[in-house]
């Protein structure tokens, strides 16, 4: 009764008179509004009564990303090409103006917009504070300019296993700029706070975190060292931001400023595209951590200023591509843990590297911070590069390229694209990243390729 008293005072003020009890009165009332009066004021009741309302999932957001809501709003957002924009005739620009392409693009914010409600959802954002999250030309461009937006000297604290192009470019490139780099064993959090200790106190320090690492899958606990910089940060009053490079999990598998870190980034070819025709980074800031609103404005500074900004076409795919990660992520975990569970059984394979199998060394972390699933990435270490290489090579279904992320599965040996003198990974390992085909087409595929690993051993013995 008091639902039907409600709805019946809202009505009743546009001249509806409804019964106290639930009848047939009702919609002989109804009769005498336009479907199209009802219909309009209908929307207008739905958007003024929140109460009934809740925050709608990741992956609702996800299969609405992108989409604008007014009247008439397309399904799939326009792609704004344009560079530049013409001025008043009076001179200043107004406030909300498009000026160049570079500054300011309406399809890369609508992208900036929906990676920040995804990286923040589910917690609810300080009063008066915006959520920064630039949209870069490529995910080294992002890397690149989170560099940029700290002052030198520079200390930059490596877990050991990463991707390569981040050593690479600070080791090539920042250092020329007074940065230097040291690697670090992540996973035991003592060997953080020793850095830290060792770290002059006329650098500034940036502890980057990639979790899970490539490609050799190891799993940081990000909120554990959070706590450990927070405090350190406390007594020392020294400027130190955590990063998370989480490519590998991307947003419904983990949000890592649920964990306290000041900034998240991601390359954005990889899963947020993901159909392996995108090329772009994106970097968020945290609203809630204080280093992470420091941060905020100079990252936006230097996207602009710079000028590593994504294309138009490339925001426009990335956007398509969030409508089914959700989904997409979601098969790829599967298959995953049903290769990886296959591969770790077979005779040929000396160890599988998945965060999902409960030999991983980091599986219970894992399982703390990886809400929606492992990923869709494991890799898997043969006896030797001859031994990878063979079985990369019988390979029919699984193609051989670089990249992840994709709706196709690919295999690739890492090693022989690292540098020489910075190489991490095994001879013998090889990185899969898991598509979207049938998982019994995945299995048939490595099960015959393993079989002429075998063959090919056999063929070489010595008599």
């Amino acid at each position: 009764m008091k639902v039907a008293a409600r709805v019946a005072a809202r009505f009743g003020r546009g001249g509806l008179q409804f019964s106290k009890s639930w009848d047939t009165r009702r919609v002989v009332a109804m009769s005498t509004l336009t479907p199209e009066a009802a219909g309009q004021r209908a929307e207008e009741l739905a958007l003024q009564d929140a109460s009934g309302q809740h925050e709608p999932s990741m992956e609702t957001l996800l299969a609405h990303a992108g989409v604008l809501k007014h009247e008439n709003a397309a399904m799939s957002p326009p792609i704004h090409m344009a560079s530049t924009y013409t001025r008043p005739a009076n001179g200043p620009y107004k406030e909300g103006d498009f000026i160049y392409s570079r500054m300011h693009n309406p399809t890369r914010l609508l992208l900036e917009k929906e990676v920040a409600r995804l990286e923040c959802h589910g917690l609810a954002l300080p009063n008066d504070v915006s959520v920064t999250c630039c949209a870069f030309a490529s995910g080294m461009m992002a890397a690149s300019s989170i560099i940029l937006a700290h002052k030198t000297p520079l200390k930059v604290l490596l877990p050991k296993d990463l991707y390569h192009g981040v050593p690479t470019v600070l080791h090539e490139v920042f250092s020329r700029f007074q940065v230097s780099v040291e690697s670090v064993d992540m996973t035991d959090l003592s060997n953080i706070k020793q850095k830290l200790a060792e770290t002059s106190s006329e650098n500034d320090v940036i502890v980057w975190m990639e979790t899970p690492s490539n490609p050799q899958c190891n799993v940081i606990d990000v909120a554990a060292v959070c706590q450990v910089v927070e405090t350190y940060r406390e007594q020392t009053n020294r400027t130190v931001t955590t990063v998370v490079d989480s490519t590998l999990a991307p947003p419904p598998l983990c949000q890592p400023l649920h964990f306290g870190a000041d900034l998240v980034m991601h390359s954005g070819t990889k899963y947020l595209g993901g159909h392996s025709d995108v090329l772009l980074g994106v970097a968020t800031c945290s609203p809630w951590t204080k280093r992470g609103r420091e941060l905020s404005p100079v990252l936006h500074q230097v996207q602009i200023d710079v000028g590593g900004v994504a294309s138009s076409l490339d925001c426009w795919l990335t956007l398509r591509g969030l409508r089914t990660l959700a989904t997409r992520v979601q098969r790829q975990c599967l298959s995953a843990m049903q290769l990886a569970t296959y591969l770790q059984e077979h005779p040929l394979i000396h160890a599988v590297y998945y965060p999902g199998l409960e030999t991983h060394l980091q599986h219970g972390v894992a399982k703390r911070h990886m809400s929606g699933g492992f990923g869709g990435i494991l890799s898997v270490e043969l006896e030797d590069e001859s031994s990878a290489m063979a079985f990369a090579g019988a390979l029919q279904t699984i193609q051989r390229a670089t990249s992840l992320g994709g709706t196709e599965t690919l295999i690739e040996h890492r090693a022989s694209i690292e540098p020489p003198d910075r190489q991490v990974s095994p001879a013998g390992l090889l990185r899969v990243s898991v598509g979207l085909e049938a998982p019994a087409d995945l299995l048939s595929d490595v099960e015959q390729a393993l079989r002429i690993v075998q063959r090919i051993r056999d063929e070489n013995q010595p008599y």
